[in-house]
């Protein structure tokens, strides 16, 4: 068989290669598991807060807490990176939300939370003080509820109703927060 017949064969077998992966790459992301609306969240715990601010704010205490024990009915965990440039460009509008819920007197009702994926206590203790959060940050340093949600990249965004049930669910920054502030003011009632 000369070059030039295996060549094309070689060529057909290489497209049907990356198009089977490609499937298979898609398919694997599809069955990732991302948490989606009306889907409820696996039970997991979470390290308490450091700050006893914090601790109050969402009505937990050390060494670990599950989402369930946070005080309110409507909790909003945003997943974040660290060293995501996303993250950092929705955090001014989500320390606005924040005040906007509290200044709206939904306090009691909804809490914000977000976990640091990947990040050691002296980072998330480093985002805290630096003023990027005006909301808790715990890590998940082993990504351990990183990969219990199914790896979402960040930011990720839930509404999560008292028993774990997930309202809403985004997928990158949240730029319309006045649209997302009703999301949540209907789901508060």
């Amino acid at each position: 068989m000369s070059i030039h017949v295996r060549f094309p064969v070689l060529i057909c077998l290489a497209s049907c290669f990356l198009v089977a992966f490609g499937s298979l790459e898609r398919a694997r992301v599809e069955c990732a598991g991302l948490p989606q609306k009306d889907s409820r969240l696996p039970a997991f715990q979470l390290p308490a807060p450091a700050a006893e601010n914090d601790q109050r704010y969402l009505g937990v205490t050390p060494p670990a807490f599950e989402l369930k024990d946070v005080s309110c009915q409507l909790l909003l965990v945003e997943v974040l990176g660290v060293y995501c440039p996303l993250c950092y460009q929705q955090a001014p509008l989500f320390n606005k939300l924040h005040g906007r819920i509290q200044r709206r007197g939904l306090g009691d009702k909804v809490k914000m939370l977000g976990i640091a994926i990947g990040a050691t206590t002296t980072e998330v203790e480093h985002l805290r003080k630096s003023g990027s959060y005006e909301y808790p940050i715990v890590q998940d340093e082993r990504f351990t509820v990183h990969k219990l949600l199914g790896e979402p990249r960040t930011p990720f965004t839930m509404l999560i109703g008292k028993d774990g049930k997930v309202l809403y669910t985004h997928l990158g920054v949240i730029e319309d927060t006045d649209a997302f502030f009703q999301v949540i003011q209907d789901l508060a009632k």
